[in-house]
Parts: structure tokens; C-alpha cells; sequence
């Protein structure tokens, strides 16, 4: 629900069916449905309308069309590059999705436990027990009494199956606290009860007494004596946010960390610490240098949760920051010219200099450099060559050299 998402409570969807209700089909309509999501849907299974009314006409799917917010992009990232092993949500919206599209990934969420371990070849799942609004819509869950629903009893069944092999001994983090419907706080409670977390993190901003009655079985699972529980009254965006960033930082400090024994053996002297900083900058700033890091095009997803071998280039990103280089959202900034540094490792430079023909809204640096890539001194097109912020027939822009022309170029 957080900006720019800003997505409606189960109560505003509720308000908006049944208002939509009243102006359409019937004005004499029980107002006591008008605020309660369950009851009104519950409504429309007695007048077995629920597919075809409810939720083909009267639930408001346009306002579930809103930009991700930083906590879905936290979510797509590590899901992506499998920090996460695995996402369950009761949410119908797919914003997840939605940026891990635009980040370029191949991805798609998953219905029951079957679909997860199916889509787990290609990233971590994203399980939606609840439906989704654009996969198979009429199957969504929004009564109790659905559940004898063949189709939603077999997917809660694969479910909980896929759920306490995969689960087991995980650490648990928990945004916006368990889920509105009472009845699924109890599948889940009896899902959870076998996988013995490790631990338990929940980021509400409702007090603990209000979660504990809201779901008294999941609450009493947080509590067990082998498991670790910890509660954050801050917002679940706020706090993917900042894991999102930690983990970028972490991995980034991974890199230089490469390089630092290279670096002391080539110039005699202790690594200085400040050189291994990683300053703490927008996520987004954070996540296109681990895409760099990683050798990825723009639009193209970052994929490793930690960095390959990496030596070469985290000795180079140390000579840039020895030499006096202040970092950029870009890379780096040095006796004037802007740096932008890329993992070119088992690339022809030329080659690699055509697969980043990005958008001609991103500034080229002055200097690109592809560590690990070799310079044959061939063009990428010798057919076709490319302009720069040319749309139909674009070319990288800036200065591309190997790590020996780079060196030499920039004397470090």
C-alpha cells in the first residue's frame, strides 16, 4: 500500500464492489456487506454469482494497476538473484512481476506448490495462494466457503505440500503481518506448524497485541522456544528498502574485497579501508553497479546473489578509488572525465561494446572500461555501424578499453 503503488485495503475494495453493486444491479442491497470484503463476497457465492459478478465486474481490478514501489522491486531483485529462497503472498496485484519485467527477467508467478517447484529452475517463486488478477482470475480466493472448490482445494493441498519441504529451518520475514482472512491465518498456521523456523521476523506497524488477535496460531508459532522472533513497527517498504540496499552494498564490497590482495601485492602498502567503502546510495543507483559488476546490459537483470570471480576487476575498481576517483552514481569521477567500469570477462571488447547499446536516455561515460574483455581492435558491425543516441541504429557512446588501455588512459 505504500507510494507510488498506494494499493486499496481489502476494506476500499470491499466499499468500491458494493457501491458498484448498488448503482448497477441492486439498490436495495444489505449496507452491512458495504465494509466487510468477506461477507460481501460470501454473498455472491448464496446467489452463485461470485465468478461471474463479483469478480468479473465489481471488484475494482483498475485500482490494482499502479507503478511497483520500492518494496516490490526489493522482492522481484531477490527473488531474481535467489537472495530469497521463496516468496509467498496473498496479494492478487502483480507488481512483483510487473518490476521484475521491467528489470528484463523471464518471470511469472506461481499458483500452487507444483508451479513453484517447476519455476524454481529459473528463480526463486512466487507463490500466490491467494490467485492472481491476471492468472486465471475467476480461481481467486475471497470466501472461506471457496475452499471446497476442487481447483482451490487442489492448489492449497500442493501448496502446503510444497510448503513444509521447502520451508524447513528457513528464517522467516513477514510484511504487513500474515494475511486479512481469518481462515487463511489457520491454513497457514497448520502449513507453518512443521517447517521449524529458525526464525521469525514480522514488520507491522500495529502493536503486538493487536497481531497476536489477529492470528492467535501464527503468533504462537513466532513464539516457540527455538524460534527467533523480532518485531519492526516501520513500514514493510521502508524495511525492504534497506535489506535491498544492505544486500547491494554487501555484494559490491564483495567485489573490492576481490582485488585486495592484488592490489597490496602490486603496490607494496596495506589496502587504505576507506578504499573497500561502499557509500549507501539509492537502491536503485546500488543495483545498476551490481548489474555492471555482473557484466549486464540495460534492460537486463542483475541474476548473482554474490559475484563471480572477480579479482581483475576489483583491482582495478581499487587503482581508480588509490588514484583519488569519487564515486558516481554511474561508476566514477576522475581528473575530470566520468568512469564507468564493467565486468567484460570471456568478451571480445568489440562485442561487448554492441550488446550495450542501451537507451539513448542513459548518459555514456567518458571512459568505459571492460575489465577482463580482450581488444582485438575489430568493430562490433563491420556492415553496419551505429551512431550514437541514434534510435533506429544507435552506438555506445564514450571511450571503451580493456584493462590495459584503461590503465594506461587513466595512469592508474
Amino acid at each position: 500500500m505504500a507510494p507510488p503503488s498506494s494499493l486499496p485495503s481489502a476494506k476500499a475494495v470491499a466499499q468500491a464492489a458494493f457501491d458498484e453493486y448498488v448503482v448497477a444491479i441492486d439498490p436495495a442491497a444489505d449496507r452491512t456487506l458495504r465494509d466487510d470484503l468477506e461477507e460481501l463476497a460470501q454473498h455472491f457465492v448464496n446467489l452463485g454469482t461470485l465468478k461471474t459478478v463479483f469478480i468479473e465486474r465489481l471488484v475494482p481490478w483498475s485500482q490494482f494497476v499502479r507503478p511497483p514501489n520500492p518494496g516490490h522491486a526489493a522482492v522481484a531483485d531477490f527473488l531474481i538473484t535467489r537472495a530469497t529462497a521463496s516468496t509467498l503472498s496473498a496479494n492478487y496485484d502483480c507488481l512483483v512481476e510487473r518490476q521484475a519485467w521491467d528489470y528484463g527477467a523471464d518471470f511469472v508467478s506461481s499458483l500452487d506448490g507444483d508451479e513453484a517447484t517447476a519455476r524454481s529452475v529459473i528463480h526463486s517463486p512466487l507463490l500466490k495462494f491467494h490467485g492472481c488478477s491476471i492468472r486465471d482470475r475467476r480461481e481467486t480466493v475471497w470466501s472461506k466457503s471457496q475452499l471446497g472448490d476442487p481447483v482451490i482445494a487442489g492448489r492449497i493441498a500442493k501448496s502446503r505440500t510444497w510448503m513444509a519441504a521447502n520451508l524447513r529451518e528457513k528464517d522467516l520475514l513477514v510484511v504487513g503481518f500474515w494475511s486479512d482472512w481469518a481462515y487463511l491465518n489457520e491454513i497457514l498456521g497448520k502449513a507453518l506448524l512443521d517447517v521449524l523456523p529458525l526464525s521469525i521476523t514480522v514488520v507491522d506497524k500495529a502493536p503486538a497485541d493487536q497481531l497476536e488477535c489477529k492470528a492467535p496460531d501464527l503468533w504462537a508459532l513466532a513464539h516457540l522456544e527455538h524460534v527467533k522472533f523480532r518485531h519492526l513497527e516501520e513500514s514493510g517498504a521502508d524495511v525492504l528498502e534497506d535489506l535491498r540496499r544492505a544486500f547491494s552494498r554487501a555484494y559490491l564490497r564483495k567485489v573490492l574485497h576481490a582485488g585486495k590482495e592484488a592490489l597490496e601485492e602490486e603496490i607494496g602498502v596495506r589496502c587504505d579501508p576507506a578504499w573497500l567503502h561502499v557509500a549507501d546510495n539509492d537502491s536503485e543507483v546500488l543495483y545498476g553497479l551490481r548489474r555492471d559488476a555482473e557484466g549486464v546490459p540495460s534492460p537486463g537483470p542483475a541474476k548473482l546473489k554474490t559475484p563471480g570471480a572477480c579479482e581483475v576487476l576489483g583491482l582495478f575498481h581499487l587503482l581508480l578509488r588509490r588514484a583519488g576517483a569519487s564515486s558516481t552514481a554511474q561508476g566514477y569521477e576522475l581528473g575530470g572525465r566520468t568512469i564507468r567500469v564493467i565486468n567484460g570477462a570471456n568478451w571480445v571488447l568489440s562485442r561487448l561494446k554492441s550488446r550495450f547499446l542501451e537507451a539513448p536516455s542513459i548518459p555514456a561515460a567518458d571512459v568505459t572500461a571492460a575489465i577482463g574483455a580482450e581488444d582485438l581492435g575489430l568493430p562490433g558491425n563491420i556492415v553496419r555501424q551505429g551512431r550514437v543516441g541514434d534510435i533506429m541504429r544507435p552506438a555506445a557512446g564514450g571511450q571503451w578499453v580493456d584493462l590495459k588501455g584503461a590503465r594506461e588512459l587513466l595512469q592508474v
